[in-house]
């Protein structure tokens, strides 16, 4: 690739996150949160930390809109295609947010008097929704034949699947997830987190390596891959707890002592459970 074609990808993707930055900042503005004085006034590590999930997500997403151009694609031919793919990114995410307020975090609220997601626990589940959407977003994209509205279905059948997946982990723990990130609880919201990593792994590998044909085979053999990884992730992770703290009740110690360890092994157990099955599957 040319030199000065590269520098000009790369002043493109700075300003596409810049204006991705200005849109959240106004929709959050229309939500009732003011990121900029969560931050400046540190009152809100929350509110950086969504944002930092969001801007890395939107970059993740757009992003595969290069690694999926034709080879004889042209300067501007890939300049309009990355442009289009981060609105769509931008979007997208908007979308990401809204669907895991109203259906993951359901019930838990942000305190607006302050800034922007004060709930630390409460931030760390948002952004990895953010980054685990990007994962599946530059899977899509990937793929330079897919249209508009074949990407945006995988998005959606994301979304389910990262809905569907927290849900059913949180019947399976002794304890009220919801009701431990509502209290702030950080070490509760690391095996949130953790689950939405592998969950958007998987998917992005599934989608990236879906079989060229008709749309139902796609979906087929995504759906077969995301079942096979999603039940091998849950039995590793299981291991892998066992392995790295055999002595450690982790419910106890999230709940009880709200030890943030404890949380992060829980989450790492998922993230590395996910990355071991997407090498070997794809």
């Amino acid at each position: 690739m040319n030199f000065s074609h590269v520098i000009g990808f790369m002043v493109e993707a700075l300003a596409i996150l810049l204006a991705a930055k200005l849109v959240r900042d106004l929709f959050l503005g229309w939500r009732g949160h003011n990121v900029g004085e969560g931050v400046a006034r540190k009152l809100s590590v929350g509110a950086a930390t969504t944002q930092a999930g969001y801007l890395i997500g939107v970059l993740l997403g757009f992003l595969g809109a290069v690694s999926g151009r034709g080879e004889d694609s042209s300067f501007l031919g890939t300049a309009g295609l990355i442009a289009l793919a981060g609105l769509v990114a931008i979007v997208l995410q908007m979308v990401a947010d809204i669907v895991s307020d109203q259906l993951i975090f359901r019930g838990i609220k942000d305190d607006k008097k302050i800034g922007a997601d004060v709930n630390v626990a409460l931030a760390v589940g948002k952004a990895a929704v953010s980054v685990a959407t990007g994962l599946v977003l530059r899977g899509a994209m990937l793929h330079s034949e897919s249209g508009l509205l074949e990407r945006i279905a995988w998005f959606g059948a994301a979304q389910a699947v990262m809905v569907v997946a927290v849900l059913f982990y949180c019947r399976l723990t002794p304890y009220d997830d919801r009701a431990e990130i509502r209290s702030n609880n950080l070490a509760a919201g690391f095996p949130i987190a953790g689950i939405l990593l592998a969950v958007g792994l998987v998917m992005a590998a599934a989608v990236s390596g879906r079989p060229a044909g008709s749309a139902s085979l796609a979906a087929l053999e995504t759906a077969k891959f995301l079942g096979v990884g999603l039940v091998l992730i849950y039995l590793f992770s299981l291991i892998t707890d066992f392995v790295m703290l055999p002595k450690v009740k982790l419910a106890r110690a999230i709940v009880e002592e709200r030890s943030v360890a404890a949380g992060i092994q829980e989450g790492l157990s998922f993230l590395l459970a996910a990355l071991i099955v997407t090498f070997f599957l794809t």
